[in-house]
């Protein structure tokens, strides 16, 4: 899993043909919860090929501009540069539902 500190996020969703991106940060209880699963499904054998980042929008205002944010934990896949899939959400299963639309 990336974390993300800068502003670069464009850069990875564009390069990479698929991406999967969780919106969090370090005070909110609920990502915290997130968190753990997102990072154990990153290192899963079947999806190595697909990047893992953590954005926190905080340090990272920029990669806002990518997708309509209004709650935290938010988990997004992009698919050759688009935004195909985005929950909000605590439990696990977020995680999955994303994922599998890439």
């Amino acid at each position: 899993m990336i974390n993300l500190e800068t502003d670069s996020l464009d850069i990875i969703i564009n390069t990479r043909p698929r991406v999967m991106v969780m919106f969090g940060t370090d005070w909110c209880d609920n990502c915290g919860i997130l968190k753990p699963e997102f990072l154990k499904v990153s290192h899963q054998k079947e999806y190595r090929e697909i990047p893992f980042v953590f954005v926190n929008p905080d340090t990272s205002p920029q990669s806002l501009s990518l997708i309509e944010l209004t709650n935290i934990p938010t988990v997004v896949a992009f698919k050759n540069g688009k935004n195909i899939e985005q929950q909000f959400g605590n439990k696990a299963e977020v995680v999955q539902i994303v994922l599998n639309s890439l």
